[in-house]
């Protein structure tokens, strides 16, 4: 049964079969790469709306479980816009020249409040996401897909999510209160009517005021709208004609000309208010904690004994992710392997590993012997098994550890680092426990 989950974005993963894709993929980079160059501004514009209003609420992503991550089936385009702003360096070469500047611009702003996870729509497999996305993609479906608005309902909701203009407010107050009936309201000039309460000095003899688009009567509704009628009812009867009013001239004299039995003199409590700062819209209030800005979070508790390793950990505890992640992840490759060789030297795994291999085998094989010592669940390993596997462009992967290094287009994300650390962290605290406690049984050996 599909479920709606929270899901950190940096666990995310691109769909190599995606549907706007022409052909299949090899790798998460190049997957990105294509859909931005067939998006084009329209993955800014995306991004952009992301970065103002917070991701859409009302369309989760559709993903399925993929080892410790999710394989976004539905939503790939609001993931790489999110990749976008939290790094748009990837977007060189495949993006044009001008969006990609203000995608850099946009980034800056988007990364002071960047968001750390989205609710998703999480399926078993994409069997189960079929009808789904047929529904979000197939069309109308006869009514049970998608149905677009015409223009008829595009003007209805342009009308009733903004207030009338002032003239419409003002007759809808008057129907409203029985004053004027539909019948009446069909005779009254609403381009002559809108000139008048568009006038300052005819709306201070009326006793309507304008604050924040809304009209606010200044004086009791009864003598309000005793003004109003009469202006409605000199238009209805032709006595004022449009071109009697035509001129701001003429709108002033207007207004000095109405009778003093029907002007309104606003009352004491009918004080303005000054208007509230606007602020920009906020439509999505969920946004998650910020995530931490080092790659070893503070609870993260491990007993290394060497010391060389010591201090990388703690500099990788202490760097910060947005301003240092090329150090960062270099560091983060080289913890890796150094860790691997310390376990196999001192450990004594018994297998094929040894210092000289490559960093997969040592990975794979530091991995199965904690598992064989019960240190470390078939589970925990599994993402250090897919890490060490060939041409995984994972974020704790070896293929991007090794890119980090030797790719000078390859810029590290920080979500993709804390990522990549999270995912192998239990693998680490088993790594160091079983050396620590192999150090501490020679040590103590050796005192007797």
């Amino acid at each position: 049964m599909a479920e709606r989950l929270p899901i950190a974005v940096a666990s995310l993963l691109v769909d190599l079969k995606n549907w706007r894709l022409p052909q299949p993929q090899n790798g998460q980079r190049e997957a990105q790469r294509e859909i931005a160059l067939r998006q084009g501004d329209k993955l800014f514009k995306l991004a952009e709306d992301i970065a103002k209003y917070g991701p859409n609420l009302a369309e989760l992503p559709i993903v399925m479980p993929f080892g410790t991550r999710y394989i976004v089936l539905e939503g790939n385009r609001r993931l790489v816009a999110l990749r976008a702003l939290e790094n748009p360096q990837w977007l060189a070469g495949a993006f044009p020249a001008r969006s990609l500047t203000e995608m850099r611009s946009l980034s800056k702003r988007y990364l002071q409040n960047p968001i750390a996870s989205i609710y998703c729509l999480v399926v078993k497999n994409r069997e189960e996401a079929e009808h789904w996305i047929e529904l979000r993609h197939g069309g109308e479906k006869q009514g049970a897909g998608t149905v677009k608005w015409g223009a008829d309902e595009r003007a209805r909701f342009v009308s009733r999510a903004s207030l009338p203009e002032l003239h419409t407010q003002a007759l809808d107050f008057l129907e409203n209160r029985g004053d004027l009936t539909s019948e009446q309201r069909q005779k009254v000039p609403s381009a002559s009517f809108r000139r008048l309460m568009l006038t300052p000095e005819v709306r201070k003899k009326l006793g309507v005021d304008l604050q924040e688009g809304k009209m606010t009567p200044l004086a009791s509704e009864d003598k309000v709208a005793k003004a109003l009628m009469y202006v409605v009812d000199d238009l209805a009867s032709g006595k004022t004609k449009t071109e009697h009013i035509y001129n701001k001239d003429d709108r002033l004299e207007y207004a000095n000309n109405l009778p003093k039995t029907i002007t309104v003199t606003p009352s004491a409590k009918s004080v303005r208010t000054p208007p509230q700062a606007k602020t920009k819209p906020r439509v999505s209030k969920f946004r998650p904690p910020t995530p931490r800005d080092e790659l070893i979070p503070v609870g993260c508790v491990l007993t290394i004994t060497v010391p060389r390793l010591q201090q990388i950990a703690g500099e990788l505890s202490s760097l910060s992710l947005a301003s240092h992640s090329n150090a960062i992840s270099v560091l983060f490759r080289v913890f890796v392997e150094l860790s691997c060789d310390a376990y196999i030297a001192d450990v004594g795994v018994g297998t094929t590993a040894g210092i000289d291999s490559y960093l997969s085998t040592k990975l794979q094989d530091t991995a199965g012997d904690l598992v064989a010592r019960g240190q470390l669940s078939t589970q925990q390993a599994r993402p250090v098994r897919i890490a060490a596997e060939k041409d995984k462009y994972l974020a704790a992967s070896i293929s991007v550890m090794n890119e980090y290094v030797h790719n000078q287009h390859i810029f590290p994300a920080a979500g993709d680092l804390r990522a990549g650390w999270d995912s192998l962290q239990p693998f680490f605290v088993a790594l160091w426990s079983v050396h620590a406690s192999l150090r501490k049984t020679l040590a103590t050996k050796g005192r007797k």
